[in-house]
C-alpha cells in the first residue's frame, strides 16, 4: 500500500517535471514577434510553425502513449525529454526560416507527446484508485501552469535576450526533467494481470473507438484544444497589437507576467471545473462551460476597441474560461477506460485532442492574412470569433451526449 505522503510527493514531483520539460512550448508564440520580420514570414506561415508543434505531438503520440500499456511509462517520459532537448538545441543552432523552424519545433512537440500523457500514466501506475482520479485535474493543470511559466520566462528573454538563449534554456529544462525522472522515480512495469489482458498490438487503438462515452470527451477535448492552442499561439501578438494601438501601453515583460498569472488562475479553473463535473454531472457541466466561453469570445471580439484595461481584462477572463473544462474532459476519458486499455484511450485522447491544436494556430493565421493582416482590427475580431468556435463545438457534442443519455439540463 502506497502511503498518502508518498502519493502526494509523487504527484508534486511528476507535475514539476512536466512543467519544466515544457519550457519550449511558448518559444514560438513569443518570439514570432521578433522572427516574423527577420525571416520574412506570412501570418499563415507563422501559424503553421505554431501548428507544427502539435503536428509533432500527434505523430509521436501513438507510439509514446500507446506503448504505456505495455512498458514502463517512465521510459517514455525520458524519451520525450530527449526529443524536446534535441528539438530545442536544433532550434537554437540550425533554425533559419520556415521549414527548419517547423522541423525543430515539431521535435519539441513530439517531446510533449512523451511527457504529458505518459506522465499521467506514471501516476496511474503508482497511485491507488482514489488518488488516481483526484490527481488527474491537478496533473492536467500542470500543463496550463507549465505553459504560463514558459510564457513568463520567454517573455523576459524576448525583452532582455534572444531566441537562441531561450531555446537553450528550454533544452536545459527538458534535460533536468528527464534526469530527475531517471534518478528518482522508481521503475514499474505493467502488472502481470494487466499484461494478460492485453491481446492487441501496442499500436492498436481501436478500444477507444468502441467506447462512445469516452469518444464524446475525446472529440470535445479536440475542440477545446483547438481553441486553447489558437489563443495561446496568437494571444501574445494580440496583446502587443492592442498595446500599440492604445494610448496606454504594455511592455513585453508585462504581457509575459500577465500570462504567467493567467495560468495560475487557469490551474484553479481546471480543477474547479472538474469539481463541477463531479457535483452536477460531467456532460451537463461541460456543456454550460462551453456555452459561457462562446459568449466570452464574442464579447472579446466586440470589445477590442474598448480601453486597453477593459479589452485585456476581458481577454483574461476568456482565457480562464477556456481552461474550465480541461481537467473534466481528461478525467472523463480516464474514468471511461478499463485498466488494460487506459493507454490506448489516452493515446487517442491526445492524438485527436491535439490534432485540434495543430489546426488552431494555422487557421487563425490564415484568417489574419485573409482579413488584412495582424495590424487590422477586423482581422483580430474574426480571429477571436474563430477561436470561440471551439467552445461552440464542445457545447454541441456535450448536448448530444446529454440527449443520448436522456438527461435533463
Amino acid at each position: 500500500m502506497v502511503s498518502k505522503t508518498h502519493s502526494i510527493n509523487l504527484i508534486i514531483s511528476v507535475c514539476i517535471c512536466c512543467l519544466i520539460s515544457m519550457l519550449g512550448i511558448s518559444l514560438w508564440p513569443v518570439f514570432l514577434i521578433e522572427l516574423r520580420d527577420f525571416w520574412e514570414l506570412t501570418n499563415t506561415e507563422i501559424g503553421w510553425i505554431g501548428g507544427s508543434y502539435f503536428i509533432g505531438y500527434v505523430i509521436a503520440t501513438p507510439i509514446m502513449v500507446g506503448l504505456t500499456d505495455f512498458t514502463d511509462s517512465r521510459f517514455m517520459f525520458i524519451t520525450g525529454c530527449i526529443s524536446s532537448f534535441i528539438g530545442s538545441i536544433g532550434f537554437a543552432i540550425f533554425a533559419n526560416g520556415f521549414f527548419s523552424a517547423c522541423f525543430f519545433y515539431a521535435l519539441i512537440g513530439a517531446g510533449l507527446a512523451g511527457t504529458y500523457m505518459p506522465g499521467l500514466q506514471v501516476l496511474n501506475a503508482r497511485l491507488g484508485d482514489d488518488f488516481r482520479i483526484r490527481a488527474v485535474p491537478w496533473y492536467t493543470s500542470s500543463f496550463g501552469l507549465g505553459t504560463g511559466f514558459s510564457f513568463f520566462i520567454m517573455g523576459l528573454l524576448l525583452t532582455y535576450s534572444n531566441y537562441k538563449v531561450a531555446a537553450f534554456l528550454a533544452a536545459l529544462g527538458a534535460l533536468v526533467a528527464g534526469l530527475y525522472v531517471l534518478a528518482f522515480i522508481q521503475p514499474k512495469s505493467p502488472s502481470k494481470e494487466r499484461q494478460k489482458g492485453l491481446r492487441r498490438h501496442p499500436l492498436d487503438l481501436r478500444p477507444a473507438f468502441k467506447k462512445p462515452k469516452a469518444m464524446s470527451f475525446i472529440f470535445s477535448y479536440s475542440a477545446h484544444t483547438y481553441e486553447l492552442m489558437a489563443f495561446r499561439a496568437w494571444s501574445f501578438a494580440l496583446f502587443v497589437f492592442l498595446s500599440t494601438n492604445s494610448e496606454d501601453s504594455l511592455t513585453y515583460s508585462q504581457i509575459a507576467t500577465i500570462f504567467g498569472l493567467l495560468t495560475i488562475f487557469g490551474m484553479f479553473a481546471s480543477t474547479t471545473g472538474a469539481k463541477f463535473c463531479l457535483m452536477f454531472g460531467r456532460h451537463r457541466s461541460i456543456f454550460w462551460i462551453g456555452l459561457v466561453t462562446v459568449l466570452l469570445a464574442i464579447a472579446c471580439a466586440i470589445s477590442l476597441e474598448a480601453p486597453l484595461w477593459f479589452s485585456v481584462g476581458l481577454l483574461c477572463f476568456y482565457n480562464i474560461a477556456i481552461m474550465f473544462d480541461s481537467g473534466g474532459l481528461t478525467a472523463g476519458t480516464v474514468t471511461a477506460a478499463d485498466t488494460h486499455d487506459r493507454g490506448a484511450l489516452l493515446a487517442v485522447h491526445s492524438m485527436i485532442g491535439f490534432a485540434g491544436g495543430a489546426i488552431g494556430a494555422p487557421l487563425i493565421g490564415f484568417v489574419l492574412d485573409f482579413m488584412g493582416g495582424e495590424t487590422e482590427l477586423r482581422a483580430w475580431v474574426f480571429a477571436l470569433l474563430m477561436m470561440g468556435f471551439g467552445s461552440f463545438l464542445v457545447s454541441v457534442i456535450q448536448y448530444t451526449s446529454l440527449r443520448s443519455d436522456k438527461l435533463s439540463f
